[in-house]
Order: structure tokens, then sequence, then C-alpha cells
């Protein structure tokens, strides 16, 4: 059974953005201190996540490091001030889930979202779905994402889980820096799908770390996320079912 997508008919709000691959070092650092200021002057009624947020996301014991909880913070105060919070979980934060929920106030859409905007469907994914020709890090990412995986990782020793984290990103380097390009790139082949599956009129992801703005032959409009701090790294809902690109930088710096 293929995962279930959560269809929502109320659209996002004029204003809202959507932001993909931050990657934030659970420990801490430099990135982490930028986001969560970056939050705490954000002025926007909802702020769409498309995935790996987080570097790494153990279970709710994440949480401890304090990286990860100055973010928990930073959303759930930017939640407070009445923002929407909605997050696709990546293939490094997939074990995102209600805990997450419950210290933020924001939702968790384990398999992507899906609006109907001003007549038109638009579909948020993390991206990595579209990399079908990656066979190898498809059935990795099945085995990973199956419930026995989802119950034992959590419940895993905190410093196993960190070590272990630790072992996957450097073999997961190297894996990919080993793979032919057609092999690890998003298949037009898999976007053209996503309509004929969804009926999407825009299919907006992130994972691939490289701005695009394109319409594939008997596709949706397809755009893919510049990774956090990229020149088009963001973006914004407009009205009338527009969308405009542009840098994070550029909302804060008012």
């Amino acid at each position: 059974m293929k995962p279930q997508i959560e269809w929502r008919s109320e659209g996002l709000p004029v204003g809202s953005l959507v932001i993909a691959d931050l990657h934030l070092d659970p420990l801490g650092g430099a990135r982490v201190d930028h986001f969560v200021d970056w939050v705490a002057a954000l002025e926007a009624p909802a702020l769409l996540i498309l995935g790996d947020l987080f570097e790494a996301w153990f279970g709710p014991k994440t949480r401890r490091l304090a990286g990860a909880q100055a973010i928990v913070e930073a959303l759930a105060a930017m939640v407070q001030r009445g923002t929407q919070l909605h997050v696709v979980p990546g293939n490094r934060d997939f074990l995102l889930g209600r805990d997450f929920e419950s210290w933020t106030g924001g939702r968790v859409h384990d398999h992507g979202l899906g609006v109907v905007q001003n007549g038109e469907r638009w579909l948020f994914l993390h991206g990595d779905e579209l990399c079908t020709l990656d066979v190898g890090y498809q059935r990795l990412k099945r085995v990973l994402r199956s419930g026995p995986m989802r119950f034992l990782g959590p419940r895993l020793p905190f410093t196993l889980l960190k070590r272990t984290a630790r072992k996957l990103r450097e073999a997961s380097g190297k894996a990919v820096a080993r793979k032919p390009v057609p092999e690890k790139s998003m298949q037009v082949s898999a976007v053209v799908a996503q309509r004929s599956q969804h009926q999407a009129d825009l299919l907006v992801v992130g994972h691939a770390h490289e701005w695009r703005d394109e319409r594939p032959a008997n596709g949706p409009r397809w755009i893919v996320l510049d990774a956090w701090e990229g020149e088009r790294d963001t973006l914004r809902v407009l009205a009338e079912g527009a969308v405009e690109p542009l840098s994070h930088a550029e909302l804060t710096s008012k």
C-alpha cells in the first residue's frame, strides 16, 4: 500500500512561507542560532517545512540536545504568536512525530501535504520520492520507515543512537558520492506520475538543494527549493494562487 498523502480543502493563507533542507545540527551551532533568530523575527500566517529541518532526529530523546531544544522552543513560541506550523519529514528526520507536535503546537504530515488553493491542487513533498532510479535508497527507506524500525529506533540507548547516526551519515555521504548523477537525480517521469496520481497542478519539493521551476510535458508545475541559505530557499504564497521565490534573509532584513 502506498503512503497516503494528507489533503486539506483549506488552502494556505496568503503570505505563508515554504522552506526545506535546513539540516540543523541538534547539538547546536551558528546555523541553529541563526534559524532561532530568524524564527523569532518572522511575521507570517503559516510556515511549511519540507523535510530535513534537522540533520538527524533520533526520536523524542533528541530534544535533550541543546540545538534541538532551542529549535523546538523557537517554533513553539512562533506558534504561540499565531503562525501555523506544518512539517513534512525528510530522509534525515523521518522520526518526527506526535511528540514534536505536542512540543511545538505544529502539525507533522508524515507523507506529504496537499491543499486546494484557489481551485488548484498543490502538493508538497520532501522530494526523495522522486528519485525513483535510486533503487537501493528507496529499498532502504522502506526498511527504515517500517513499523518495527519506528518502534525500535527511539528505544535504543541515547549514546548508541548518536554513534549510529554519525556512522550512517558518513556511509550515506560516501554512497551518494559514488552514484552516477542520473541514478540519484529526481526523475521527470516521477513528477508526471504525481499529477496522474493526485491530479496535482503544482508540486513543491526540497531534497535536491538546487532551485528549479519548470513544467514537464503532461506534468504539474514543478518547483524545487534551494537548501537553506540558498538564493531561492523560500517560497511565499501570494494572492490568487501565485507564488514568489525569495531568500529567507529578505523576510527579516527590514
